[in-house]
């Protein structure tokens, strides 16, 4: 052998010996090479230089990157060439720290290739539940506006402040008509310290339609629900975990929360800091209707500290509807629960899923992500330098030239999957 043709033989082992993934050895990737049928193949044709095999379809394009070690391990460049029997779980090795699939697949290809390298590693992240349930939300479901009442006080939201330093909550109704806020001190979120409350509120404004709330106590409880039937309000809950359905109300929460706070580092008691709040916000044009709230509801102007001309007034209510953001978890919380669950109905954008255990759940469809179905095997030629996978691309239909050409565009227009009647299995949030 000359002198070049072993300097060739020597670089072609180093790479062998300092690219195989630790866990990983040279023999047995020799031994696998040698059991299989297509790369024991390969490496004939490697030798022989003769490429006739159909079998060997995938590694023709390449072969002026192949060569054979002298235990006979297939190198493409710098990088070993897996055999079918070790392919998976070279990826497993690869994906053990769930870097993601941009650099799982960075790290992969570094070291070690095979046909098909690039689909194998993304169907190995799409089945694997941990990096499900710390993957990034899919996009918000669309927001679906709420129906305005006719009138002030006919739809009321309600929902609890708390626990304040002292131990106490604020009851906080709001109006959606007027947006106009009532909040009521408590000690406690029982029905039977909430109803009274309930009661003096309504003796002033009258007994609302609808009364909305989250699922919570006393709202879920039989002893509320009770109280609203003898009434004749009809109650509406929110999606659990889902406080953006009951918005009306919790939104009014940051300004009476930040006020609170104010009061606390000013050195204010917060009691009396709290009639002066509600007298400044219902007095204030608020952002969707543009109209103080206390006009709307009372169709008149409140006189305030500031001074105003008293003048007759007629009301529109206008909404303006506008994108809102999600609040995010904190960093250390998983964006999903790494547990499968199966969707069993639907209505709108609240789903209801049941776990392995039977444990019955109901959140909106933003929480929900699919997971693929099983693996199937299905071999596809790697035919792209650039070592991504291309997918088998669809024939495009046929076109009749016997109809005329529309002059315009008209392509069937549908909602993307993820918010279409079915939902695959999913893990929630």
């Amino acid at each position: 052998m000359s002198h070049p043709d072993r300097m060739a033989e020597e670089y072609v082992n180093f790479i062998e010996r300092h690219t195989a993934p630790r866990a990983m050895p040279l023999d047995e990737i020799a031994t696998a090479t040698r059991a299989d049928k297509t790369l024991s193949t390969l490496v004939t044709c490697l030798r022989t230089n003769k490429w006739s095999t159909e079998i060997l379809t995938s590694f023709k394009h390449i072969k002026d990157e192949l060569t054979v070690t002298n235990n006979g391990i297939i190198l493409r460049g710098h990088r070993i060439v897996i055999p079918q029997a070790l392919q998976q779980r070279a990826i497993d090795i690869a994906h053990e720290t769930h870097l993601g699939l941009t650099k799982t697949k960075a790290l992969i290809r570094e070291k070690i290739w095979f046909p098909n390298i690039d689909a194998m590693v993304k169907t190995t992240l799409d089945r694997c539940l941990t990096c499900q349930a710390l993957g990034r939300p899919g996009p918000p479901a669309p927001i679906t506006p709420t129906t305005m009442p006719d009138g002030p006080w006919q739809t009321v939201h309600v929902d609890f402040y708390g626990p304040l330093p002292t131990g106490e909550y604020l009851l906080v109704v709001v109006d959606r008509y007027s947006r106009f806020p009532e909040v009521e001190i408590v000690h406690s979120t029982r029905a039977s310290t909430v109803i009274p409350k309930l009661d003096k509120i309504f003796a002033v404004h009258g007994i609302p339609t609808l009364l909305k709330s989250d699922n919570g106590p006393p709202f879920n409880g039989e002893e509320y629900q009770r109280y609203l039937t003898a009434l004749g309000i009809k109650a509406i809950f929110s999606t659990p975990k889902w406080p953006q359905g009951n918005a009306e109300v919790e939104r009014f929460m940051q300004p009476l929360g930040k006020s609170l706070k104010a009061a606390k580092l000013d050195g204010r008691p917060w009691k009396q800091e709290l009639s002066r709040f509600l007298l400044h916000y219902r007095t204030t044009p608020h952002c969707t209707t543009g109209v103080p709230p206390s006009e709307l509801l009372f169709n008149r102007q409140v006189q305030g500290k500031l001074p105003i001309l008293q003048n007759a007034i007629s009301l529109t209510v206008t909404t303006r509807l506008g994108k809102r953001k999600q609040e995010r978890r904190n960093k250390l919380t998983p964006n999903f629960n790494e547990t499968p669950h199966i969707v069993i109905s639907r209505n709108n954008n609240t789903v209801t899923a049941r776990s392995q255990t039977g444990h019955t759940i109901t959140r909106n469809v933003s929480h929900f992500k699919p997971i693929p179905k099983p693996k199937i095997d299905v071999q596809v030629d790697d035919d792209d330098d650039s070592e991504t996978y291309d997918a088998e691309r669809t024939e495009r239909d046929r076109v009749d030239t016997s109809n005329p050409e529309p002059r315009r565009s008209t392509r069937n227009v549908r909602q993307p999957e993820r918010y279409g009647e079915g939902i695959p299995s999913s893990v929630i949030r």
